[in-house]
């Protein structure tokens, strides 16, 4: 009897592992945890002194965010990630696995064949990796001064997997990518930025660049990523790991998710100073006025895990990471309110790929650039304008890919006061510039607008990123406001040679751009009479726009001789 209910149990046993095994395809356990090794903790001392360097790009250069336009998703095999994501993916955008061996390839295509996954949007890299983490040695892409896509490197701060730093080689050439090696010693986990020139980390990049510092490692951002601040950041989490995707996120140029937790946290001072360095740093999000930053509930724990901000954009999806707790929804909600007109999807754990607190959706995915997307890139009005003034936007608009744009499409997109939108043509004005006027604005008015561009093969961009559901916007104010602004603030000498000086009372920050569109400064503004060093600057005409802490805009133009 004994034995017949143990050759029972074995059966049953037998068939719910089978059946499980259908479920999520994971055949082995990581080769190497998250977390440094024992090894890889004695060897990270050094490890900045292998990095290996290469000429950086040719500039100007432009770090894309995770908001930009994609062309697809890299995902690692043995999977890290529950099936259920790459049937959402491959919905969506194409996927491509990193396979080794080469046979492995028949394997997850079968699995992923009667796992529902849309096979048409799948491809194979034969890739030797050590582990799933592609967030942590995948591309970080840049456009160049030639307008081409590119890829920076760096030194992998996880010594003992050689194959995981040397991946990144064999996808820049499969994507037909020059790389570019920079010398810095870092990990994807630990890097955002948001598209404007703002690059973000926890202080585990000074650690682990010892000889480096703070400003050292802003000017190689600079040279390979086109970033010109550095947002260095305690980690509030506060765990081994130390990744800024485990507490922080950008959600578009402007906007920022940062965690939060219970006011009796230990660590809950921790978490309000990074939130504070965020909502802060008005200056330097491109938008003349502060970072939105948005909280999202994280209390963790030993046995609670909520890690939301470890989520995936691409394009105008976003893929969150949940556990069953009281919590997910909430968390679902913030992403609702802060990125309007995107598809927010759950996606929840499995018993073969739990989320962890420090690991979860966003580390064990990359997404991959469109090389010939359309770039542009628009600094956006705000705050307050005048209605006896013209209201101007500019914008860079280029196919990568050296497609035609679509005339018609290029267009300016308005409305005031929530009334029925109308549009303006944008014209050029040489070197992939643009401009529109705003025209029939009206006193008093909160004006939303967006811009649209179309080239031949169908590419479509909108910023923002998702057009009029999240629009820009300004208000107008009444007539001679303007001038009596402009009249308070000086700007001299002009024309200036090694420097110049802006004079006002009330002022906050203010950017500097070149005929391009290029940025060429942006600096809050702490005295009423405020230096700016512009000997480095070639010759030629700058835009100046000044904002006070009324959120008034105030533009000025030099020369630069």
């Amino acid at each position: 009897m004994k034995n017949t209910l143990f050759l029972i149990t074995f059966c049953f046993l037998a068939i719910t592992c089978q059946l499980y095994g259908q479920a999520e395809h994971y055949d082995t356990q990581p080769r190497f945890p998250y977390g440094p090794t024992a090894i890889e903790q004695q060897m990270l001392p050094t490890l900045y002194q292998q990095a290996k360097t290469t000429t950086p790009p040719a500039t100007p250069v432009t770090a894309l965010a995770e908001f930009d336009p994609m062309g697809g998703v890299m995902i690692a095999y043995p999977l890290g990630i529950p099936v259920s994501l790459v049937r959402e993916l491959s919905m969506i955008t194409d996927v491509k696995v990193l396979v080794y061996p080469a046979s492995d390839s028949n394997t997850v295509k079968t699995y992923f064949q009667s796992s529902g996954v849309n096979m048409e949007s799948v491809g194979f890299w034969v890739v030797n990796h050590d582990s799933y983490w592609t967030r942590d040695y995948g591309p970080w892409f840049v456009v160049d001064g030639n307008d081409q896509v590119g890829v920076v490197d760096f030194t992998y701060n996880r010594p003992q997997r050689p194959h995981d730093d040397a991946a990144l080689q064999n996808v820049a050439a499969r994507m037909g990518l020059s790389r570019y090696e920079m010398p810095m010693v870092h990990t994807g986990g630990n890097y955002m930025v948001d598209g404007y020139g703002t690059i973000a980390s926890t202080s585990l990049i000074l650690e682990e660049n010892p000889t480096e510092t703070a400003t050292s490692l802003t000017q190689m951002a600079h040279d390979y990523l086109g970033t010109d601040n550095y947002l260095i950041t305690n980690d509030p989490l506060g765990e081994y790991i130390a990744h800024i995707d485990c507490w922080g996120k950008f959600l578009a140029p402007n906007k920022v998710l940062i965690a939060q937790v219970p006011t009796t946290h230990p660590r809950y001072s921790e978490y309000e100073i990074a939130a504070a360095l965020f909502s802060n740093a008005y200056a330097y999000s491109g938008m003349n006025e502060p970072y939105q930053v948005y909280r999202v509930y994280e209390p963790g724990g030993n046995y609670t895990v909520t890690p939301y901000t470890n989520s995936l954009i691409i394009n105008d999806h976003v893929f969150v990471p949940v556990t069953g707790t009281q919590w997910d929804e909430d968390a679902l909600d913030v992403y609702r309110t802060a990125m309007p007109g995107y598809t927010i999807t759950p996606i929840m754990q499995s018993n073969y790929t739990p989320w962890k607190n420090t690991d979860a959706l966003h580390c064990r995915t990359h997404e991959l650039a469109d090389k010939e997307m359309i770039f542009m890139r628009h600094t956006p009005l705000c705050g307050q304008h005048s209605i006896d003034v013209e209201c101007e936007v500019t914008a860079l608009i280029k196919s990568l890919g050296g497609h035609a744009l679509v005339e018609d499409s290029l267009l300016l997109w308005y409305r005031q006061n929530g009334g029925a939108w109308q549009s303006q043509l944008l014209q050029p004005q040489g070197s992939g510039m643009y401009h529109a006027y705003f025209t029939d604005l009206i006193p008093d008015a909160d004006v939303e607008y967006y811009l649209t561009a179309q080239d031949v093969t169908g590419r479509k961009v909108c910023q923002p990123f998702v057009g009029a559901a999240d629009p820009y916007h300004f208000t107008m104010v009444g007539v001679g406001v303007e001038t009596q602004m402009e009249s308070k603030v000086e700007v001299f000498p002009n024309p200036a040679t090694d420097c110049f000086m802006v004079r006002g009372e009330n002022l906050r920050s203010l950017t500097v751009y070149d005929q391009t569109g290029r940025l060429m400064l942006q600096e809050n503004i702490t005295s009423t009479l405020h230096k700016v060093d512009c000997d480095s600057w070639p010759s030629g005409v700058y835009f100046i726009s000044v904002t006070d802490y009324n959120r008034f805009v105030i533009k000025k133009k030099i020369v630069k001789m």
